[in-house]
């Protein structure tokens, strides 16, 4: 009996969207010069006409993730990613986590029933690349693998990488 409930354990783990590998593909922007993995059952929306990024929506579940490239004031990464914590606090979201360094931001909120958890890297031309994350709280542990591997996977293209010493 053991043997069958931990088989099924494994079973419902790896079938679930946190850890499914399968059917992630990645998503690369062109203008900005940026990767990053889209996970299993998010439907790609329309491309901005600018090529700035894209819009995804899971209807399994109501989530979306909005993945875009920016080009920061004077190329202050760090300050581009203030000012968007700022415009969360305006729209009513209370900001529950948050971590800005040179090269890399996270942050996250909430708003009534929503969470979301926004990344951000810095790119090697001044410009940034991030990705927004927005479900219902219900669902909060199952989509911690899932920004876990988006936010490992949000990198610069092979063409933006720092140089080797």
């Amino acid at each position: 009996m053991r043997r069958a409930f931990i088989a099924f354990l494994l079973l419902v783990t790896l079938a679930s969207p946190s850890v499914a590998e399968d059917d992630w593909h990645p998503y690369a922007n062109p203008r900005f010069g940026y990767t990053v993995d889209i996970p299993p059952g998010f439907e790609m929306g329309l491309e901005a006409d600018n090529g700035d990024g894209v819009r995804f929506h899971a209807d399994d579940n109501g989530a979306t993730l909005m993945v875009f490239g920016t080009h920061p004031p004077d190329g202050d990464f760090e300050t581009d990613v203030a000012e968007r914590i700022g415009y969360e606090k305006q729209a009513d979201w209370r900001i529950i986590f948050s971590r800005v360094t040179p090269a890399w931001a996270s942050f996250s909120g909430a708003r009534e029933s929503d969470v979301f958890y926004t990344r951000a890297i810095a790119l090697c031309d001044g410009s940034a690349a991030y990705f927004r994350l927005q479900y219902r709280k219900s669902n909060l542990t199952s989509f911690d693998g899932v920004i876990s591997r988006m936010a490992s996977a949000l990198r610069p293209s092979e063409e933006c990488q720092p140089a080797a010493d």
